[in-house]
């Protein structure tokens, strides 16, 4: 369907979707808009580590229950970008210009790429990059 918005979301924002905490019900918002196709929500393929990692580490997550949020995260078949010569070239220097982590700045670069909107509750993150212009807190 043309004319969907596409936003850029990291692993902060879908951790929301399992999790009740401040931000929820923005990041559920995103995700039911997805669902429902009236928006497409973008991320590097290492979202999905990312997002598990997150949540092994999250108080009273368990194998099953990560496991059933991995289930659920393929099942919304959101569009995970595979590396590319000019995603790591931008991501690299996001990462130096931003002083932040390559895996962050991977989002960034993918949202710089696409000309969209990049979405996440990790306030260090927010913070070292809102001068991007692209990124948005939840």
């Amino acid at each position: 369907m043309a004319g969907r918005e596409e936003a850029v979301i990291d692993a902060s924002v879908a951790v929301k979707w399992f999790s009740d905490e401040e931000g929820t019900a923005d990041a559920l918002r995103l995700r039911d808009e997805h669902v429902a196709g009236d928006s497409v929500l973008l991320a590097p393929d290492l979202f999905i580590y990312e997002m598990v990692n997150a949540l092994r580490f999250k108080p009273g997550f368990d194998d099953e229950k990560v496991g059933r949020a991995i289930s659920d995260i393929f099942d919304l078949q959101l569009d995970l970008i595979a590396p590319s010569r000019e995603l790591v070239r931008r991501s690299s220097e996001s990462a130096f210009r931003y002083d932040i982590t390559v895996y962050d700045s991977c989002y960034l670069a993918l949202g710089e790429l696409m000309g969209v909107s990049i979405y996440t509750s990790d306030r260090r993150f927010f913070e070292k990059a809102k001068g991007s212009g692209l990124l948005r807190f939840l």
